[in-house]
């Protein structure tokens, strides 16, 4: 049986592709595709959050302008409050860091199982 494709599914799509999966090539393309949705997730996010940061849209800036995700990452991941800032602002600003963390590990997380199934089956190709 192929399995859906991703987008033509309803609100349970991870849950109703994930249980017609039943081949390696499945699963791969299972893993690519969350990797995308992943990737796209993190990039949004990242552009929303430092927008809100900034008070200035993301797409409203010059492009020489546009920090790099690390330094977006830094923004928002506290390890000591700043001066001022009110408890409920360093929470939510903390919180929106731990989530771009994690959307980040899970695009690296899916790389890595893409790889490893690569490795698998032909340890001299190519990456």
């Amino acid at each position: 049986m192929d399995t859906p494709s991703l987008d033509d599914l309803g609100d349970d799509v991870w849950i109703e592709a994930g249980q017609t999966v039943s081949s390696p090539d499945e699963l791969r393309e299972y893993i690519a595709h969350l990797r995308t949705v992943a990737h796209h997730m993190h990039t949004g996010l990242t552009r929303a959050a430092w927008g809100a940061l900034q008070g200035q849209a993301w797409g409203e800036r010059a492009i020489e302008e546009q920090p790099l995700s690390e330094d977006i990452l830094e923004a928002f991941s506290m390890t000591i409050t700043p001066s001022g800032m009110a408890a409920k602002d360093a929470v939510y600003r903390q919180s929106i860091g731990t989530l771009l963390a994690t959307l980040e590990a899970v695009d690296q997380a899916t790389l890595t199982a893409w790889l490893a199934q690569i490795n698998a089956a032909d340890p001299d190709r190519k990456a």
